[in-house]
């Protein structure tokens, strides 16, 4: 079992995280269905330690943090704001997917402990029209968990959101299947999260700087939201990073992460 230090946030949850590598405190926030201990998540903190001192931490609910009955969005930023407390008082965040949906959140609340923020691919739907289907995934997949059937809601939400079903249908047979499927009840975190347009109203008062990003491979409508919250933040840097789609590669991205951050 790797080394993990904890986090009391708020509400007493305890929130697990890891620190590796050397130089400015990066605080990386990761998306849907993956926590710190995932060998993606490994392999991006590998390559963000050549720069950086990383802290991963699972967020409530997932691998070694703890949850409470009533999830809220300002539970999350309280995990968040704990973790880097309990890293040195200030951090520069990367949020990726709807990890950078709370990494916006929290610097516009926390801009005491937020240095700077990067955002790659927020996952907010675009619009409202987007938002509608959306609703349909989220009812399918929270009527699953309602009857226990996480396996099936896993696969539901990773093929509603753009998943091949040839490879969902893989899923079961791979690496970690398991550990996957016992993230099923944060589903309902994530969308709860990411069911409406970005709120744009907040992101014109962040005071922090913030870099949006979005892979050119990604999806149409990340672009479009990664596009209105370069509009809408003061300042806001905007970068399309070439030849990357929403599995964004760590090295690739790595040396925006040095000049933005």
């Amino acid at each position: 079992m790797p080394h993990f230090e904890t986090a009391t946030s708020r509400d007493g949850t305890q929130i697990a995280y890891e620190r590796t590598g050397s130089g400015p405190v990066l605080v990386f926030v990761t998306g849907a269905v993956c926590h710190r201990r995932f060998a993606p998540i490994r392999q991006d903190v590998k390559a963000f330690a050549e720069r950086f001192r990383v802290t991963t931490y699972d967020r409530r609910g997932r691998g070694d943090s703890g949850d409470t009955d009533a999830w809220s969005l300002e539970k999350e930023i309280e995990d968040l704001e704990a973790v880097i407390d309990a890293v040195g008082g200030r951090a520069l965040l990367y949020g990726h997917s709807s990890g950078a949906v709370l990494a916006m959140h929290a610097a516009r609340r926390l801009p005491g402990k937020v240095e700077r923020a990067l955002l790659y691919d927020a996952s907010w739907v675009a619009d409202h029209e987007e938002a509608a289907t959306y609703a349909q995934l989220r009812a399918e997949v929270e009527g699953l968990l309602d009857g226990g059937r996480g396996a099936v809601a896993i696969k539901r939400f990773l093929i509603g959101v753009g998943m091949p079903k040839a490879f969902a249908r893989l899923l079961p047979v791979m690496p970690g299947w398991r550990r996957l499927v016992a993230l099923a009840p944060t589903l309902r975190y994530d969308m709860a999260l990411t069911a409406s347009p970005p709120p744009l109203d907040a992101a014109a008062q962040i005071t922090v700087p913030v870099h949006v990003m979005a892979g050119e491979r990604s999806p149409a409508s990340l672009h479009r939201v990664a596009d209105a919250l370069a509009e809408a933040i003061p300042a806001a840097t905007h970068e399309v990073l070439r030849g990357q789609d929403h599995m964004v590669s760590a090295k690739v991205l790595l040396p925006s992460l040095v000049r933005h951050l």
